[in-house]
């Protein structure tokens, strides 16, 4: 019978000394001296109070009370004497503290349990100085406190990693601070780490440990080979450490990755910046960083080790706040690097044989039990099987796989996948006749690589012929797939494939694929996710050995063509999804595939380039809604010249039809280009154009001129309004005898920002016009741009009450469909109104949430432009001389980013300017614009925001 741990209800007091990875960082001298006084003040607390301080916590302490008002005690008279006492050299330590009550396991001295978890989670969310109380605790104190101490109810609080909601108390007494800022609950923490599906079993001293390394070192890379659990141990760590980094914990999954040059790239797309114009990606990431206290976690690195080290080392030369965990199998090698090797899970001890028997009782099953190997092996083994229990029975056969495995995870999760066709004893004797051929009948231990290895060629083994063909095929994907991918790259079809991969036949090959996942997830070689729409995908450590295995079977090249056209034939149905009301789900389903959409793309890029352009090109609208503009860009340049390379082609129609790609693709360019600021708009659409009148394709000459008189509209100079008219018109022609009604749309806006300057009738008629068919297209995006461009036209020509209200109604529209990028671009627009509205103070406080909005997007050339703003509002104060600095800082950003104004903006400008030149000595205007042209856009902007 099996025997359970001893449980005790308690109270627990869990501390923490906050900004003490900054004290460490700085002064690890003083520092030291500063811990023992802290860890001798809250010992004495705790002890005068009747309470036991279990164990240190790094920068902490953890108690534990018999009595809950002990425990509330201890916490008042600890953070009394911490306020009393004199810090000379760090200044006072601020420690936070949390109480809470309830049952835990006890273990050698120590508690484990939810109730442990839930103490740590509620002390996360407070601050330096703050007492927090659970409402378990609350309850039980409530008629016992000591007179002049009281608890203010706070609310309910989500907390991180637990389901329940806690009702948070702050206990306020004579002594303590009572004032505090919000409770820094869940959706504070700003973070894109996956929520975990299973639980993190164990590693109790690596967790510690890898935290004393992030305290110590900026650079914190853990090693070891496939399997052993490094991403999930360095995911767990960055959850915990939420806490401590102001800016939030950020994952950048490599694994997908092929190109080393994309790495900058997925750091950008990670951390949702915009690339500016002139700028190299990693000088857009580091200017983004440099203010940032922020942990980036660059997960699988080993196959990009350079590139990895090479960006690292350069983000933290450049950002002294920033922090980096990685995990690979080799160390990055950059100066300062802190490694960790991540061992196997702690295992248990053997089993004492007497007399060719097992010497098993209660105390042995016991003592298996608290190994983390053996609680992993549980923990998943009842996931496959609920009434899996270890048992005198199976004790010896549960400890013998763990300790054959090594405690690798990934090892015993496959192992433990097995429990529900095998028993322990029959694993165990399969692992056994396993390992006597790798080791040829030696009792001679096995590398860890190698019994991994050996244990999924095992797992690869039992399984039928056409579960092995599945999961070999599965690997042409990256990132994760559906069933209905999976169905149409790995099925055979005899006669039941189209030559577009389409499938004629699903049903049948739609119920066999998703037997073969279901039985591949039963074995834990295939993870299901069930977070939205359902989603598979393979670790790391199968997908490669499932690669090794494909290639050698021959089928690399029909697989990676069937992936091709599955994702070439998405991304046609994207398109066309793109320009209607289903705008926001297909951007979804683009944002889950675009690690198959860039494999599909390199692969295309050698076997087919004309693929690769249809596919870039049909990418376009995605490219510019996403932060994605500059390698969306970059990828549709390279596809037009390696089209461009190819023979040309046999037959004239041929020609024009490559012709018109071609042409289409250098317009999607274009659009693309204008997304993101960049100055050769214009020369992409008059070469599109060209091509487009060569090939006579209706569509590539629409999508030509389209954006060629978007360019020409928002440049400064003179405009040749006629020529603009007509080719407009020839554009509408054109999208109208197709039924595009979203091109329409951004046709007939183009045309009334033409007629705006010098035929408001004109505009309004063609205004009208862009929101019929705006609305005709259902796209809430086409929708959403054309409000915000009958907003821009009524601010041109002075209709400021028709211009707020059009600017309003479009925020909201871009708000509602998720486009954070317009929304704030819409919200200064709104504010330039208010401004010339002479609403100053209003106007004002936009500015203060969209300039730190671009700021966190890293888009320069859209700070200038607030910086600008900014300077309008002083001068409208009579500030001339801040106004100048705020415009010299502007200037010499705009200088950087290469971001030119458009006209309108210009025109203000330089009245701005003259007016400054007739208000301000010479001298004084040069010294104030050169002061704003010394400072850095952070120094900036955090001027712009002084009082």
């Amino acid at each position: 019978m099996k025997t359970t741990p001893a449980a005790r209800t308690a109270t627990f007091l869990l501390t923490d000394i906050e900004g003490s990875t900054r004290l460490w960082e700085e002064q690890p001298a003083a520092m030291s001296v500063a811990l023992e006084a802290h860890d001798a003040l809250l010992r004495a607390a705790v002890e005068q109070a009747g309470g036991t301080v279990v164990k240190t916590t790094g920068d902490g302490v953890l108690a534990a009370f018999d009595r809950p008002e002990a425990g509330l005690m201890a916490a008042v008279e600890g953070q009394r004497a911490l306020e009393r006492h004199a810090w000379p050299t760090t200044g006072p330590l601020r420690v936070r503290m949390a109480v809470h009550s309830g049952s835990a396991e006890v273990r050698e001295g120590d508690f484990f349990g939810p109730a442990l978890n839930r103490t740590a989670r509620l002390m996360a969310i407070g601050h330096g100085g703050q007492v927090l109380v659970s409402s378990a605790t609350s309850a039980l104190v409530a008629d016992d406190l000591v007179p002049g101490t009281e608890l203010v109810d706070l609310g309910e609080h989500r907390l991180r990693d637990l389901d329940r909601p806690e009702h948070v108390y702050q206990v306020v007494a004579t002594g303590l601070r009572r004032e505090f800022p919000p409770l820094r609950a869940v959706a504070d923490h700003p973070t894109n780490l996956p929520p975990q599906v299973t639980s993190f079993v164990g590693r109790d001293r690596e967790l510690a440990e890898v935290r004393a390394l992030l305290v110590r070192s900026r650079l914190v890379t853990l090693v070891g080979v496939g399997g052993t659990g490094k991403t999930r141990l360095a995911l767990q760590v960055a959850a915990d450490a939420l806490d401590g980094y102001r800016d939030g914990a950020w994952l950048v999954e490599l694994a997908p990755l092929s190109d080393p040059e994309l790495l900058v790239a997925e750091i950008g797309r990670a951390l949702r910046l915009q690339h500016q114009p002139g700028q190299p990606p990693i000088d857009t990431i580091a200017d983004y960083l440099r203010s940032k206290e922020l942990l980036l976690l660059l997960d699988n690195c080993e196959h990009l080790i350079a590139a990895a080290a090479d960006v690292t080392h350069r983000l933290l030369d450049s950002c002294p706040d920033l922090s980096v965990l990685t995990t690979s199998r080799e160390p990055l090698g950059v100066e300062g690097e802190a490694l960790f090797a991540v061992p196997s899970l702690a295992l248990p001890a053997p089993m004492e044989e007497h007399g060719g028997h097992l010497d098993v009782d209660d105390e042995a099953l016991e003592r298996a039990g608290r190994s983390d190997a053996v609680s992993l092996f549980l923990e998943r083994a009842r996931a496959t099987l609920p009434a899996f229990a270890l048992d005198l029975s199976n004790v010896g056969a549960v400890v013998e796989i763990c300790r054959r495995l090594d405690g690798i995870p990934l090892a015993l999760e496959l192992a433990a996948a097995r429990v529900n066709v095998l028993s322990a004893d029959e694993i165990a004797q399969g692992l056994g006749d396993r390992f006597r051929l790798l080791t040829g009948g030696r009792r001679t231990a096995v590398p860890r690589q190698r019994t991994l290895q050996a244990l999924i060629d095992w797992s690869w083994d039992l399984l039928e012929d056409d579960d092995r063909r599945l999961l070999r095929r599965l690997a042409v994907f990256a990132g994760g797939w559906t069933l209905e991918s999976a169905t149409g790259v790995t099925f055979e079809y005899p006669a039941d494939r189209g030559s577009d991969g389409a499938v004629r036949q699903e049903g049948g090959a739609r119920l066999a694929t998703l037997d073969g996942l279901g039985r591949l997830v039963d074995r834990s070689l295939v993870a299901v996710d069930h977070t939205s729409a359902t989603r598979y995908r393979m670790l790391e450590t199968i997908r490669q050995y499932s690669a090794d295995q494909l290639a050698a079977s021959g089928e690399t090249v029909p697989l990676r063509d069937r992936h091709l056209a599955i994702f070439l034939r998405l991304a046609r149905d994207a398109e066309q999804g793109l320009e209607g009301p289903e705008l926001p789900a297909w951007m979804e389903r683009l944002d889950a595939e675009i690690d198959n959409l860039r494999t599909a793309l390199d692969w295309a890029d050698g076997a087919n380039p004309e693929a690769a352009l249809e596919l870039c090109f049909a990418l376009t609208r995605y490219w510019r809604s996403r932060t994605m503009g500059s390698e969306g860009l970059d990828r549709l340049l390279h596809a037009v010249e390696r089209v461009r390379a190819l023979p040309e082609p046999d037959s004239a129609p041929a020609a024009r039809a490559r012709a018109a790609l071609v042409a289409r693709a250098l317009a999607g360019a274009g659009h693309v280009a204008e997304s993101i600021g960049r100055a050769d708009v214009a020369s992409l659409g008059e070469e599109a154009l060209g091509l487009a009148r060569m090939s006579g394709d209706p569509a590539a000459i629409s999508d030509a001129i389209t954006i060629l008189a978007i360019a020409r509209v928002l440049a400064a100079g003179e405009r040749d309004v006629d020529g603009l008219r007509a080719m407009l018109d020839e554009a509408t022609g054109i999208a109208n005898d197709r039924g595009d009604w979203a091109r329409a749309g951004r046709i007939a806006a183009a045309r009334a920002m033409v007629e705006g300057p010098v035929d408001l009738d004109a505009a309004d008629h063609w205004l009208v016009q862009a929101s019929e068919a705006a609305v005709r297209s259902g796209n809430p995006q086409e929708i959403a741009w054309v409000t915000q461009i009958r907003g821009r036209v009524a601010s041109q020509i002075g209709r400021l009450e028709d211009a707020e209200r059009w600017f309003r109604q479009s925020q909201a529209q871009f708000h509602r469909i998720g486009d954070q990028r317009f929304e704030l671009a819409v919200q200064s627009e709104l504010g330039h109104v208010l401004r010339r509205s002479g609403r100053i103070d209003e106007a004002e406080a936009e500015y203060r949430q969209t300039v730190r909005g671009w700021q966190r997007s890293g888009n320069r050339g859209a700070v200038a432009n607030q910086l600008e703003s900014f300077a309008y509002v002083a001068m409208s104060r009579g500030n001339g001389l801040r106004a100048a600095r705020l415009l010299g800082a502007a200037e010499a950003l705009r200088e950087v980013a290469e971001a030119a104004m458009s006209g309108f903006e210009r025109e203000e400008y330089d009245s701005a300017v003259g007016r400054l030149r007739r208000e301000l000595d010479r001298e004084s205007l040069r010294s104030a614009w050169a002061e704003g042209g010394g400072m850095s856009a952070d120094a900036a902007v955090a001027f712009a925001l002084s009082p």
